[in-house]
């Protein structure tokens, strides 16, 4: 029956699935050419255009009637917390293999940074997946619309690109920025070169950022004081099957990809991509027990990639020709390394797991909502009414990286969430051990209860093998993921109960006090209404003369 349906919607590949190179599109759009992906490797995108010879950023020269503000300063750290002298690697272009056109926390608090320190808050993030690729199909790129030929603009764009390559770009590799594209110029942070960019699309018009999946999800220096070491780079997707999708990345993967060495047989129904539609997709959501939209909403798309997990086959929220086949009743063969999505890690589960990519807002109903009432301390009856849209209002308007006026959540406001209630969370994928130096041992002895020297020493071993110990962990005395979560568990634990204590002490010295005062006022009234008799009984009696006038 399924086969019979798909048979309806039957259309070839998408171009670029089928290994034919078809070039650059030549329509505007930051596009690449349309090749297989081999995973990894240095090189940058055509972008509806191409880079060529090294040359020099062109600014205009300052001029006090356009004063450009200075650039923006860290407000992200925790307190005491400050840059490290260490810069993060970045020595690998990370191109589109995936279609998730869902815009990443890190890209989103960019765009919001530059916009709100700038005063320019115009930009546009993910696009639906064509034919092409571009980061803006991943939810890796931000276009922040400032016009070149503006004299305020064209300062603007000049002085905050500046900013971010500066110092071997520093600052973008802070930020996770692998490339800038920015009227007729382009950079990449893997050579940290300005060269010539030529194409239809000279990026006069906005300033182009695309970045690596670690900026993406804000894992850089610039938002934990940490900067990641080439050991420790998420080399991203892996595109090892084929002219198809990579799976969705659902944790990070230091393991580097191979180059694609697995082809699917090809079935003849034509890939779907989010937001598509046809009698395949009405059928797929009847099996995924979603509603019936015959569109590949977002609801079915999650839907999708979790049926994709359980069904072995690669993850990537698409329905592909592995999907097509295990949906046809085909069986699962032997994938590459690297196919599917490695899961998350035990340590990196919070509450929030499940809904980090979810967009609520004012009059929706459901368990994504209860947990946003519960971090924003709303009573969660699971319904967005006006409190909590109040809340979200007022939890934004502290948030530096969000703008004012939100009404739904996104991937940063989820991210900064899990951030409030698991501020060590990023931390977890940190080994630390004896001798070991820095923030993060900062961190862990604070966790501890210790003398935060941030020198690794033997006490602090001491402390991490006790807290091993209490956890029913191998007692390494190395701080891995499952430590980490348990130093934490075990230090917020210990802060609600100090905190209940606190509030029931509070509580006790309340009920106390007005116990004292109820007895104090009934003392006062009974006091006072013994004082009244007894002035009754010393008025004299009135004489009978008196009387008888």
């Amino acid at each position: 029956m399924l086969g019979l349906a798909l048979a309806v919607s039957l259309t070839q590949l998408p171009v670029w699935a089928t290994g034919d190179d078809a070039g650059a599109t030549g329509d505007g759009t930051e596009v690449e050419a349309p090749a297989p992906a081999s995973g990894g490797g240095k090189g940058g995108p055509s972008y509806g255009g191409r880079s060529t010879g090294p040359a020099p950023l062109e600014t205009l020269p300052d001029d006090p009637n356009y004063p450009v503000p200075e650039p923006p300063t860290n407000e992200v750290l925790p307190e005491g917390m400050e840059l490290p002298e260490a810069v993060d690697e970045a020595d690998v272009f990370q191109r589109n293999v995936v279609c998730d056109p869902v815009a990443k926390p890190g890209v989103i608090a960019v765009a919001n940074l530059l916009g709100q320190h700038y005063d320019r808050p115009g930009y546009t993030l993910s696009r639906s997946c064509i034919d092409l690729r571009s980061e803006h199909y991943d939810g890796r790129a931000v276009d922040w619309q400032l016009n070149a030929y503006d004299p305020m603009d064209r300062r603007i764009g000049d002085a905050a690109v500046t900013w971010l390559t500066d110092n071997d770009g520093e600052v973008a590799r802070r930020l996770g920025i692998q490339s800038i594209i920015w009227n007729h110029r382009a950079w990449h942070a893997y050579d940290g070169t300005w060269r010539s960019y030529v194409g239809q699309s000279p990026h006069t018009d906005h300033v182009h950022l695309s970045f690596t999946w670690d900026g993406a999800y804000m894992r850089t220096s610039w938002w934990t004081g940490v900067a990641l070491t080439a050991d420790e780079i998420d080399q991203g997707p892996c595109a090892v099957i084929g002219g198809a999708y990579a799976a969705v990345p659902q944790a990070r993967s230091t393991q580097e990809c191979v180059p694609a060495e697995f082809w699917p047989n090809v079935t003849g129904y034509n890939t779907v991509r989010p937001g598509g539609q046809g009698a395949g997709v009405e059928l797929l959501q009847s099996i995924l027990e979603v509603e019936p939209t015959g569109v590949l909403d977002p609801a079915t798309r999650e839907a999708l990639i979790a049926w994709q997990d359980e069904q072995g086959v690669p993850q990537t929220g698409v329905l592909d020709q592995l999907t097509y086949a295990v949906a046809l009743g085909g069986e699962v063969p032997e994938l590459p390394e690297g196919a599917r999505a490695p899961e998350i890690p035990d340590y990196r589960v919070t509450e929030f797991t499940p809904h980090l990519r979810a967009v609520v807002t004012e009059g929706d109903r459901g368990e994504s909502v209860k947990v946003l009432q519960e971090a924003l301390g709303v009573d969660g009856d699971g319904v967005f009414g006006p409190i909590t849209a109040a809340a979200l209002t007022e939890f934004a308007e502290a948030q530096p990286l969000l703008k004012d006026d939100l009404t739904a959540t996104d991937t940063l406001v989820w991210h900064l969430l899990e951030q409030q209630a698991h501020p060590l969370l990023a931390y977890r994928d940190v080994e630390l051990a004896i001798e070991d130096r820095g923030t993060p041992v900062v961190l862990l002895q604070r966790l501890l209860e210790l003398e935060d020297d941030g020198i690794f020493g033997p006490i602090t071993q001491q402390a991490v093998l006790d807290a091993q110990a209490a956890a029913e962990l191998e007692p390494t005395g190395i701080v891995d993921g499952a430590t980490w979560k348990a130093i934490d568990d075990a230090a917020v634990a210990r802060a609600e109960a100090e905190a209940k204590a606190k509030a029931e002490e509070e509580e006790r010295q309340k009920a106390e006090a007005e116990a004292n005062a109820k007895a104090e006022a009934e003392a006062k009234e009974k006091a006072e209404a013994e004082a009244e008799r007894i002035a009754g009984l010393e008025q004299p009696e009135p004489s009978r003369a008196a009387i008888g006038r």
